[in-house]
């Protein structure tokens, strides 16, 4: 495989940081650090909001150049903007108008704000789980007018099954066995947001890596040039990688990097 290899596009929940520990592995920032001196760019690729990385410090400080996040609805370098998919404003009023139907916690996410209608012990366990504070009890009415990229509903697989019913205009990905789900627009991926991020930089598909752990992922593993899973990985998501790496709690990401260098850079 005759390739050279000049951006690597990380999720981070699963990949690069620990559900466990909460922490970014100091072999991963090795990794990383190893991966800069090779002269590769790095770019994290996920479903979180912006602010959820600065507020939280999900990445512990390490430099990137550039973000694909909110599933790749929301993509930025710096202060400017290399792309943006909003969902359509009816899925949004649809979706206001549900809520008005079958109350439930519902998380709305524009570009610099993200904030929910009601939180519950659902939504403070699944804070809970993925290590993040619960964002501001706001009016969701105000997402009638504004551009909103992605909506995060706590519900069941069975009500997320009669939501897709009225938001058919809308994909939905299933991050939380229990209660959560990612709901973007129809057609968006991680993957189209990784193609206009490498289209501003000037590297094709065959030249990136990607690496990843869940499902959202798989959009952006097939896609790449050599897309890598996690050892903690789904068997979906194995399935299609062209390399599987070991879990992120022994070293995966570091192992995986280094896969990169090793072969490929």
């Amino acid at each position: 495989m005759e390739k050279k290899i000049k951006a690597i596009f990380f999720d981070i929940d699963g990949t690069l940081r620990d559900f466990q520990t909460k922490r970014i592995p100091d072999s991963a920032k090795e990794a990383l650090l190893e991966a800069r001196r090779a002269g590769i760019l790095l770019f994290i690729a996920t479903g979180r909001h912006k602010l959820e990385m600065e507020e939280e410090n999900l990445l512990e400080g390490i430099p990137f150049d550039g973000y694909v996040t909110l599933n790749g609805q929301y993509c930025y370098c710096g202060d400017r903007i290399i792309y943006d998919l909003p969902i359509d404003p009816g899925e949004v009023e649809r979706t206001l108008m549900f809520l008005e139907e079958e109350p439930f916690p519902c998380m709305f996410m524009e570009g610099d704000r993200m904030y929910i209608n009601m939180v519950n012990h659902i939504v403070e366990k699944v804070q809970a789980d993925i290590g993040t504070s619960i964002p501001p009890v706001l009016n969701v009415k105000r997402a009638r007018n504004q551009r909103i990229y992605q909506i995060i509903p706590y519900i069941s697989y069975d009500m997320e099954q009669k939501l897709k019913k009225y938001l058919c205009g809308c994909e939905f990905i299933r991050w939380h066995d229990e209660m959560g789900c990612d709901v973007i627009p129809a057609g968006g991926s991680k993957w189209n947001g990784i193609m206009k991020m490498a289209e501003h930089y000037g590297f094709t598909a065959g030249e990136m890596a990607a690496i990843g752990d869940g499902n959202n992922d798989i959009s952006m593993i097939t896609g790449a040039g050599l897309g890598i899973a996690m050892g903690n990985a789904s068997d979906e998501v194995k399935s299609a990688a062209g390399y599987i790496t070991d879990s992120i709690e022994t070293d995966g990401l570091k192992k995986a990097v280094f896969h990169i260098l090793d072969y490929y850079s």
